[in-house]
């Protein structure tokens, strides 16, 4: 093995080690403001918005497309847009979600007295639980990333993990609550080869 494959591979084993670890820490600070931010999605009337920016903001996109399939209506919001006429897409009966990883972020510190001027309830994740957006929220999570993986702390990497896996368990939680089955999914997803699994399940 040449010294730049055994470079790429170290690397490689480094950041997985890494984000491995923050996972578990993840996984090992669950408490009950997890279980809190359930119940509010769990009893939204309205739709679950999920909002941020960069990276932040993709994992609200994959977010929101998840909580559609699995539990329940939900939209992305993209928290620079909100302010230019966007935020006339939550209301009163909404939960949203807002996503920033120094909770200082601010674009989505702009929306956020609007958000609750309208009414809505409010659930923030973040890395800082000192932060304004934390404070400001109906419920804070912390996402459990210490810091980042492998050798560039300054890039976004753990933080965005923890996030989405986060609102993975979040959406698969209150799905679960719900009684979400199988066939119910297939409402939501008739299409691709999880689809087609489904149809062939279900036609037993």
């Amino acid at each position: 093995m040449d010294h730049q494959t055994q470079v790429f591979l170290d690397i490689g084993q480094q950041v997985l080690k890494d984000e491995v670890e923050s996972l578990q820490n993840l996984k090992a600070t669950l408490d009950e403001k997890f279980a809190q931010a359930c119940e509010l999605v769990m009893g939204c009337k309205g739709r679950v918005i999920f909002t941020g920016v960069g990276h932040s903001g993709h994992v609200a996109n994959k977010s929101a497309a998840n909580m559609s399939s699995l539990a329940k209506p939900a939209y992305f919001l993209h928290a620079g847009e909100a302010t230019h006429g966007d935020l006339g897409l939550v209301q009163q009966d909404d939960v949203v979600v807002l996503i920033s990883n120094s909770g200082e972020t601010k674009e989505v510190l702009t929306i956020l007295p609007q958000i609750k001027t309208l009414g809505a309830k409010t659930i923030s994740i973040t890395g800082n639980m000192q932060s304004t957006l934390a404070r400001e929220s109906d419920v804070a999570l912390h996402h459990g990333a210490e810091e980042e993986a492998g050798p560039f702390k300054f890039a976004g990497s753990s933080s965005a993990l923890n996030t989405m896996a986060l609102c993975d368990a979040m959406v698969m939680a209150v799905a679960a609550a719900k009684g979400m089955t199988g066939e119910e999914y297939l409402k939501a997803h008739p299409g691709g080869e999880v689809g087609r699994k489904l149809k062939e399940e279900y036609k037993k």
